[in-house]
């Protein structure tokens, strides 16, 4: 019997599949799968020892934390920004293609009804999953005011970043924030003019970059989370990501980015290295002195996020690597791996943290990166029933169907669709 892998495969509204676009979600979802893992391991090995260390105490690890393995594992966080980057093109694309291209006009009710549809029921069920293992392990930090706040993704705005089991949220209730006023924001491409366009977005985006940069200076935490806060409480904090994917949305739509010779693609897999390393960089530039480093810090991070999704789209090599049917799979399920990875990283960790290396560099290339990987397959093994069902327009009508007839043999179909 053949293997299943069209469970595996995102499925696409639009019938148009781009294999580099899923395999640049897998470039943002691996990190941040990664800093989770080290994070945990690490803070529970210290306590396992006796040392009470927390997430926020930093007198244990600013030396660790510093060096270059833990400089990268801990601040895999920055793939969250890459979603945002993502998340504003795709969105923004239908917006695009009907102002410049002259396309049909996204109707704002299927527009919401399709979002509604296809992120709430896992997060739902992510939810649900989250709220039963603080149940199992610590019912006593199990609060129902945050699980029901974060149902309605309300949760930072309520509770700020006070701790709590799904504390991922923060990132998707931004995203809603977004959805809600991407009709507006996305009258940008109403502008005739190219070069004005382009220029109204590259503006929002130093504006929003300038913010940007305040709240992360204002909001500094210590190490082991890496010094400066990694994300804000409202869509203000992060919009200048999402400003960033509507210019790629623009240059995407005008078909720009499929231009040049085969020369320039290669320039673009240079181009998307030195993406990389601004990334990278960017957040020790955050550390110099105001205002010149906040201003090369979003200037290294928000440039090296554009440069990511242009070389991923305009490089050769690149392209290729991003477009392997294994990377585009955990790219398509980025989704679920994000709901769901740190479940697993807590409730399995807790077993492993005891037992991993003492010395942090060991740690992270002996523990934390194969926990990494297994704790990815695990959730991509998840994805075929916890997000590839709702990805069809028409779940909701095979799902009343199985309820009418009080059968499960309709739901059979959101498994065998898309072969």
């Amino acid at each position: 019997m053949p293997f299943p892998t069209h469970l595996f495969r995102r499925v696409v509204s639009s019938g148009q599949f781009v294999p580099e676009l899923d395999g640049l979600r897998a470039v943002a979802i691996l990190p941040v799968v990664l800093f989770h893992a080290t994070m945990s391991l690490y803070l529970k090995h210290q306590a396992s020892g006796g040392t009470q260390v927390s997430a926020l105490d930093g007198s244990q690890g600013d030396a660790v934390f510093r060096s270059a393995v833990g400089w990268i594992a801990s601040h895999g966080f920055l793939g969250v920004q890459l979603f945002f980057l993502i998340s504003g093109f795709v969105v923004t694309l239908p917006f695009a293609r009907h102002h410049l291209l002259g396309a049909r006009a996204p109707r704002l009710q299927a527009f919401y009804v399709k979002r509604l549809t296809r992120i709430e029921p896992p997060y739902v069920i992510a939810l649900v999953l989250f709220a039963l293992g603080v149940l199992a392990v610590a019912p006593e930090n199990f609060r129902l005011a945050d699980f029901a706040s974060g149902l309605v993704y309300l949760r930072t705005a309520l509770f700020g970043n006070e701790p709590w089991a799904f504390f991922i949220s923060w990132s998707l209730e931004i995203e809603i924030q977004f959805y809600l006023l991407v009709p507006l924001l996305a009258s940008v491409f109403a502008i005739r003019n190219a070069l004005a366009r382009r220029a109204v977005l590259i503006v929002a985006i130093a504006v929003g970059a300038a913010y940007a940069a305040h709240a992360r200076l204002a909001g500094s935490e210590d190490v082991p989370l890496g010094g400066p806060l990694q994300h804000g409480k409202w869509l203000g904090t992060e919009v200048a990501f999402f400003f960033a994917g509507m210019l790629i949305t623009d240059l995407w739509t005008t078909r720009e980015e499929r231009t040049g010779e085969r020369s320039s693609r290669y320039a673009w897999d240079a181009l998307w290295l030195v993406g990389f390393g601004a990334v990278l960089a960017s957040y020790r530039l955050l550390e110099w002195p105001a205002p010149t480093g906040a201003a090369l810090a979003m200037v290294a991070l928000i440039g090296g996020l554009v440069l990511l999704a242009l070389g991923a789209f305009r490089g050769h090599f690149v392209r290729a690597v991003l477009s392997n049917p294994l990377i585009t799979a955990v790219g398509g399920a980025c989704y679920t791996i994000y709901l769901l990875h740190f479940l697993v990283i807590s409730m399995v960790g807790r077993f492993i943290a005891p037992h991993v290396p003492s010395t942090f560099e060991a740690m992270v290339l002996l523990a934390a990166l194969p926990f990494a990987a297994v704790v990815t397959v695990l959730c991509l093994c998840a994805f075929p029933f916890i997000e590839r069902p709702f990805m069809f327009s028409d779940w909701p009508r095979i799902v009343w169907t199985a309820l009418c007839t009080a059968s499960v043999r309709p739901l059979a179909a959101l498994f065998v669709k898309g072969r």
